[in-house]
């Protein structure tokens, strides 16, 4: 991007080698910062450090000192702390959109280093940032050099795009096994400390996540129901079993419509 002079260029080592290396205790969620170094490529560009979304920079880099820092024979606790899924539109190979049921989930990292000191780091995993790139004018009214004749200006990070990479099965039994097995991965979670922190959130046009979301579930309803009975329940506090076409609440108890309150009502009939 920019040339450096010597000491910045210390200054710029100093701070790329805070991400530099491969984890050696944790698993480490760096998809940002590799698309960003892609994205930066494609136009022919090295990336540097200030290029890169500062929020993610830090949270992997807080990380990487975790790594380096714990000791791995204290042992280690993975606490996933909430866990949201979100209808997301992607476009196969023949470019049409499917619907697919994302999970993404953050939580925090807990050890002790060589002291005895108990130490954390926060991580987030399901989805990532990927830059949207424009070229920029250094002087709009002068765009063009007038002797080469090529553009004058650079291309900067405009916003970016949430791209995510979990996706649940259809299956019930197929959805749940994938569940279970991210919280056997993470020594420390227990289904149990994660009611009230299931949650359903809306669809958005670009698969953001600025849609209202919620729900006190439990584990057995986060796993069993679809991403439509989710969202159905979510927004309507009810919804309607595919399996069986029952009409049931929040606690999934069966209910009914009742004409004459005009609401959704308790049923005898369970």
């Amino acid at each position: 991007m920019s040339k450096l002079n010597e000491l910045e260029r210390e200054e710029e080592d100093l701070k790329l080698r805070k991400i530099a290396g491969k984890a050696q205790h944790i698993e480490i969620n760096e998809r940002s910062l590799e698309a960003y170094k892609e994205e930066y490529a494609k136009k022919g560009l090295v990336i540097e450090s200030k290029d890169h979304d500062r929020e993610t920079f830090h949270l992997v880099a807080k990380l990487k000192q975790f790594d380096s820092f714990v000791d791995p024979e204290q042992g280690i606790r993975k606490v996933i702390q909430t866990m949201v899924r979100q209808p997301i539109t992607v476009f196969n190979k023949q470019g049409k959109p499917e619907v697919k049921d994302s999970l993404y989930f953050n939580g925090l990292y807990f050890g002790m280093d060589k002291r005895g000191t108990e130490i954390n780091a926060s991580f987030q995993e399901g989805w990532y940032k990927k830059p949207k790139l424009i070229f920029t004018f250094v002087d709009a009214s002068n765009p063009f050099d007038p002797k080469t004749g090529e553009r004058k200006g650079e291309y900067k990070a405009a916003g970016f795009s949430y791209e995510h990479y979990i996706f649940l099965s259809e299956d019930k039994k197929e959805r749940r096994k994938q569940l279970q097995d991210i919280i056997q991965n993470a020594p420390g979670t227990y289904t149990g400390n994660l009611k009230g922190f299931l949650s359903y959130r809306n669809p958005t046009p670009d698969n953001n996540h600025s849609g209202s979301h919620g729900g006190m579930f439990n584990w057995d309803q986060f796993c069993d129901l679809s991403i439509e009975e989710l969202g159905e329940c979510q927004n309507k506090a009810y919804y309607t079993e595919k399996e069986t076409g029952h009409i049931k609440d929040v606690t999934g108890q069966r209910v009914a419509y009742d004409y004459s309150t005009k609401k959704v009502e308790t049923t005898k009939d369970r």
